[in-house]
């Protein structure tokens, strides 16, 4: 099971806001891809991050309200299943 986890900075949050806890949310997000919890990390060209784990979605709450930045109150995630369209053999 894959789910896609979209992080955005909450309103009001700065980029020096989030520069004190970039160390520890890449420490943090290194050490959930050694894991293989999380399969693949995108930057959407802007603020924020894009990441996708192999992980169910209960599985995977868990796992990102203990990322730093959401400790901290300074970012906003949203969590979605992902599961295979129907009708669309790859």
């Amino acid at each position: 099971m894959k789910t896609l986890v979209i992080c955005r900075p909450r309103t009001g949050v700065t980029v020096t806001d989030i520069a004190g806890h970039r160390a520890g949310e890449m420490a943090a997000l290194r050490q959930l891809k050694a894991e293989g919890t999380l399969t693949e990390a995108y930057s959407p060209g802007g603020p924020g991050a894009v990441l996708i784990f192999d992980a169910g979605k209960e599985a995977v709450e868990g796992v990102v309200s203990a990322l730093p930045l959401v400790l901290a109150k300074l970012i906003d995630t949203e969590i979605m299943e992902l599961r295979p369209l129907a009708g669309l053999a790859l």
